[in-house]
């Protein structure tokens, strides 16, 4: 009988292989299927390139789509599987379908196997992915966020310390609630009964000026990084009224490119700024905001909008038409025009204008009344284009 080599006529030439990964720090699980069936689930050391090399030797020339869900990993792998010729999408975990059982049922193999066989039937939607310079660029405003809290938490611990040892500042050192550098100087000077609480005493305010130290560093460095890579989309934001140097920097380290978003609807769904509705038949719930939101924009826009309402007439007769209802609510549409003014001004590149929508309705006004005469006059011209040269025309009188 005659010996065959079938592993040298094996070609997948054009052939689509959907591959899902459920990615963790010391193994991936993998599922591929094709043509509507599962050809392989097994489990793999976290590494792309074994997993590009398994698809070439067991389905050479194939098309090889892969998808996971975004979350501790980064972006690292999604660029590496690119980078090797495979198709990845990053999927958020809430949008992958599930049924009850495949929720109380739930291993690594089975996400893979949802994940391929969902990528597979085209219902999922990869998430916008930032590139490496602009995820450094947010992480960095997000370290900023972090340590407002751990300058928030450093004063609360030196306020409570003074309120149990009852330890008042004399108002000529400090009238207001806040610790100043003077009202820190003077507090670094006092001596408590023993050396115990001295020592703590010391230590809460080194730590309160530790915290405010590498703020400011943190917030000046974010800026220069602002200011040097989006100079004009940063000076375009900040014309806007209520929205300052943090929220201007916060939506630019964000988003970056405010163009991507398809439609309005989209990118206040990113922020957080539409109605969650529940609703059934003839019962419409609303249950407010929803909850699925860039938690780290949604809060600076809220508070730029009560700072917005002060500065624009417009915006405070917009609060005001809504504000008879519910005034939490009032703002909040506040905050969803405040958006929408910025990525106007993001995306033209073209600073706030408070009359704009006016000057905007006047030009389309004045277009529609030249566009009427030139209309006019053309049927003007055509009447009397269409007279025999031989008539004349009497005029009355």
């Amino acid at each position: 009988m005659p010996n065959t080599n079938l592993q040298n006529s094996i070609d997948f030439n054009g052939q689509k292989f959907y591959v899902g990964l459920d990615v963790h720090k010391r193994s991936w699980a993998v599922t591929i299927r094709s043509l509507g069936m599962q050809v392989a689930h097994f489990t793999q050391p976290p590494s792309t390139d074994a997993l590009v090399t398994y698809l070439r030797k067991n389905f050479p020339g194939g098309l090889y789509l892969s998808a996971y869900e975004a979350g501790f990993c980064g972006t690292v792998i999604h660029d590496q599987l690119c980078k090797l010729g495979i198709r990845n999408i990053l999927v958020n975990a809430a949008d992958i379908p599930a049924t009850d059982k495949q929720k109380k049922n739930k291993t690594d193999l089975h996400d893979s196997r949802a994940i391929a066989s969902f990528l597979e039937q085209g219902a999922l939607k990869g998430i916008h992915v930032l590139t490496r310079e602009q995820q450094e660029l947010r992480s960095l405003f997000r370290l900023r966020e972090s340590k407002v809290k751990d300058v928030t938490i450093a004063n609360n611990r030196l306020k409570g310390f003074l309120m149990f040892f009852s330890i008042d500042l004399p108002e000529t050192v400090s009238r207001k609630e806040y610790l100043s550098l003077k009202a820190l100087e003077w507090l670094s000077n006092l001596e408590l009964a023993c050396s115990a609480g001295t020592i703590t005493l010391k230590q809460h305010i080194e730590e309160l000026k530790y915290q405010r130290k590498t703020l400011y560093q943190i917030t000046k460095v974010l800026r220069e990084q602002i200011q040097e890579t989006y100079t004009k989309t940063y000076e375009c934001l900040l014309s806007v009224p209520g929205i300052g140097g943090v929220t201007a920097m916060g939506l630019i380290a964000e988003i970056a490119d405010f163009s991507r978003f398809e439609d309005p609807h989209q990118y206040s769904s990113f922020l957080g700024l539409c109605p969650w509705e529940n609703s059934s038949g003839e019962t419409i719930k609303t249950k407010g905001m929803q909850p699925r939101c860039n938690r780290h924009l949604r809060p600076l826009l809220i508070e730029a909008s009560w700072m917005a309402i002060r500065k624009s007439p417009a915006l405070f007769a917009y609060y005001s038409k809504h504000a008879v209802r519910n005034p939490k609510q009032a703002i909040v549409k506040v905050a969803r025009k405040l958006a929408m003014i910025a990525k106007g001004v993001a995306t033209t590149k073209q600073p706030y204008q408070a009359n704009y929508l006016e000057d905007k309705r006047l030009e389309q006004e004045e277009k529609k009344v030249q566009k009427i005469k030139r209309f006019s006059s053309g049927i003007a011209d055509q009447h009397i284009k269409k007279q025999p040269d031989n008539v004349q025309i009497t005029l009355p009188g």
